[in-house]
């Protein structure tokens, strides 16, 4: 990735997280557990990211993405293959 793609990157990512603050709010006081970490992967599913550019943004494997993707459904109390789709309030 150039430095005007990783610069470019940054500038998305700071707009979708501002842009998401009533979300992780609400996310926040209904699963008061979650790490930043983890609030930051349900941004990015919000944002319908896949498994692999959601490893990219993370500088991670897409493998160490699905562990982490399989943490928070447990933490959620979601069942292993139910999805991520947040609607409207959580």
């Amino acid at each position: 990735m150039t430095i005007l793609e990783r610069h470019l990157m940054d500038h998305l990512l700071q707009e979708l997280e501002q842009s998401n603050q009533r979300f992780k709010h609400q996310l926040k006081s209904r699963f008061p557990e979650l790490t930043s970490y983890d609030m930051r992967l349900c941004t990015y599913l919000k944002a319908n990211l896949s498994t692999k550019e959601i490893a990219t943004l993370l500088n991670i494997t897409p493998d160490s993405a699905k562990k982490a993707k399989h943490r928070l459904r447990k933490k959620l109390s979601m069942k292993p293959d139910q999805s991520f789709i947040f609607h409207g309030d959580i």
